[in-house]
């Protein structure tokens, strides 16, 4: 691979400079006096700040969430695969989780897997307080109506706090619910009513047949909240 010389840097920072104040769409045909490696090398660094532009502090908290599942999931995975197997090689009668972990002496590797359990119920913990203490710097308004979780999980499944301040309050009643609204286009299911808005404590808490009306109606708050966290954060 050939190596990049001092004049070399000096070319490729030239023609990022010049790519910048171009179009978006180009290629060497609209540049012949640049060399092709020249144009390929800034085409990359503007490709990669690019990215760069685009990890923006909530799809870091995406991430954090959507980390946090997969603990939980794992954590559940475990769970049963620890009390199934003590329960296998020792003859007794199934413990639930809490039983197992408070016995001292486990043979290994069941002891071995007891550790990862616990490793990651420690990870869950390290996960939520990130969540807990960034999600409010980032979405004020949405964690005062919601809490922490339950706003960074809405904004993943809108893919960015961009993208759920352009949507409208019917859409983001059923985030979440995709798989639930596909199955009614499908067969004439009952439609849902709400998503991961279900997990707020007013939806909870009311009656079955007031559900929908409460979901619309916290749905609308929502988009008013997004709307608010967006703007803000662009004026900044």
């Amino acid at each position: 691979m050939k190596s990049v010389t001092a004049d070399d840097e000096d070319q490729i920072n030239n023609v990022v400079s010049l790519l910048k104040n171009s179009e978006d769409n180009y290629s060497e045909k609209d540049y012949p006096e640049i060399e092709m490696r020249h144009l390929r090398a800034a085409s990359i660094i503007q490709t990669q700040q690019k990215i760069l532009d685009s990890l923006t502090l909530d799809k870091h908290l995406i991430q954090t969430i959507q980390a946090l599942d997969d603990a939980h999931t794992s954590l559940n995975l475990i769970s049963e695969r620890l009390c199934t197997w003590h329960a296998h090689t020792t003859g007794e009668s199934r413990l639930v989780i809490d039983e197992l972990l408070s016995k001292k002496k486990l043979e290994p590797p069941i002891s071995n897997l007891k550790q990862t359990y616990l490793q990651i119920q420690q990870l869950i913990e390290i996960l939520s307080d990130h969540i807990d203490e960034e999600a409010p710097k980032i979405f004020p308004a949405m964690v005062e109506l919601l809490d922490s979780q339950l706003t960074v999980r809405l904004v993943s499944c809108a893919g960015s706090l961009a993208k759920l301040a352009r949507l409208p309050s019917s859409t983001i009643q059923l985030l979440g619910a995709e798989k639930a609204l596909f199955r009614h286009m499908s067969d004439g299911s009952l439609p849902p009513k709400h998503g991961v808005l279900y997990q707020h404590p007013s939806v909870k808490g009311s009656q079955r047949k007031n559900k929908g009306k409460v979901t619309r109606s916290l749905a609308s708050k929502v988009a008013i909240a997004a709307k608010i966290d967006y703007y803000r954060e662009k004026d900044e």
